[in-house]
C-alpha cells in the first residue's frame, strides 16, 4: 500500500542525512538523501515521487526510509518506462 507523505516533514529530514535505517530490509535499506543520490535526482524529486505514490517506503521515527529493493525497482520502471 501507498503511503502519503507531507514534503515540508520531508524536506527537514533531508537536511540531517545521519540517520541510517533499522527497518523491513536486510540492511540495505537507504535514508532519504540516500535514495536521492542513487537515482541522480533531486531531494525535492523524490518528494515528488513520495507524493505521487511512485516509491514505497516506511518510516523510522520521524526519518523517510527505503528499502534497496524499492529503489531497484524504482530505476527498472524508469528505464522500462513503465
Amino acid at each position: 500500500m501507498r503511503k502519503t507523505f507531507p514534503v515540508s516533514d520531508f524536506t527537514d529530514e533531508m537536511a540531517s542525512d545521519a540517520v541510517r535505517p533499522a527497518g523491513p530490509g536486510q540492511g540495505h535499506d537507504l535514508t532519504a538523501a540516500e535514495a536521492a543520490r542513487r537515482l541522480g535526482v533531486s531531494s525535492l524529486h523524490v518528494a515528488d515521487l513520495l507524493e505521487a505514490g511512485e516509491l514505497d517506503f516506511y518510516m523510522v521515527g520521524t526519518d523517510v526510509c527505503f528499502t534497496a529493493a524499492e529503489i531497484e525497482r524504482y530505476e527498472e520502471r524508469r528505464h522500462v518506462g513503465v
